[in-house]
């Protein structure tokens, strides 16, 4: 563990990252991005201090949802990111038409992740921005449960409907569950009638869609968080809106 933090302090000192205990509130900014190294399917957090200085970050796999630390640089367009074990992210910022002069006024971001002689593409775009550093308790609008314990039972029902099992995804509805979109949208009211029309709600298009979910930093917008751009939304008493695609 000495080795790690000692790691990341270095790379911390050479690139002039200053302590996040030394930034204020006023002068941060959150960006998250999505998208992939190589195959693999992530998302990362970045806030800036001032214009170009990266006071906290990180990403994690959707295979793992473990958070990877991460220091690193913004120099103009090229973002230096390093892990604390070694891999390091050189992406270039990218705006609309053109590389982008900052985070603030790009797009995404594209280039390498290598650790020792491996190095695998990596594309991302810039999925949301908002001031501040990230809230210690993200989805405090949504529920007074800690955030791993509501992440765990947005999981449960995801892998509940996406094996079919009626009964456990039933468990982890908040009724009435709006079903909008499709061919029959309606209002479910029991776990019965979730239950009958399983195959309606459930249809080919939505189940890819939540496929796709990571139930891990969602997005949070009145008093409730959702996954797969929107497809589920989930309150404090579970999933709450479908949506078909």
């Amino acid at each position: 563990m000495a080795r790690i933090v000692w790691a990341g302090a270095a790379f911390a000192m050479a690139i002039g990252l200053t302590s996040p205990a030394a930034a204020q509130p006023g002068d941060l900014q959150t960006y998250e991005l999505s998208g992939t190294v190589g195959t693999h399917r992530v998302v990362m957090s970045l806030t800036i201090r001032g214009v170009a200085q990266v006071w906290v970050a990180h990403y994690f796999y959707d295979s793992q949802l473990k958070d990877i630390v991460l220091v690193g640089s913004e120099i103009g367009p090229v973002l230096t990111l390093m892990e604390p074990e070694g891999g390091l992210f050189k992406l270039k910022l990218q705006g609309v038409g053109g590389d982008g002069g900052s985070l603030a006024t790009s797009a995404g971001a594209s280039g390498t992740w290598t650790e020792g002689a491996r190095t695998l593409p990596v594309q991302l775009s810039v999925d949301s921005a908002y001031d501040g550093a990230p809230s210690a308790h993200r989805y405090a609008d949504v529920t007074g449960a800690g955030d791993a314990v509501f992440e765990a039972r947005v999981k449960r029902f995801l892998d509940a409907v996406l094996a079919g099992n009626k009964p456990a995804a039933a468990a982890l509805v908040s009724y009435p569950l709006a079903v909008n979109g499709g061919a029959h949208p309606m209002s479910v009211k029991s776990p019965a009638q979730l239950a009958a029309n399983w195959d309606r709600i459930f249809t080919a298009a939505l189940l890819a869609e939540l496929r796709t979910a990571v139930p891990h930093e969602m997005f949070v917008r009145n008093g409730q968080a959702m996954v797969a751009g929107g497809a589920a939304w989930f309150d404090a008493k579970g999933a709450s809106a479908l949506n078909d695609p």
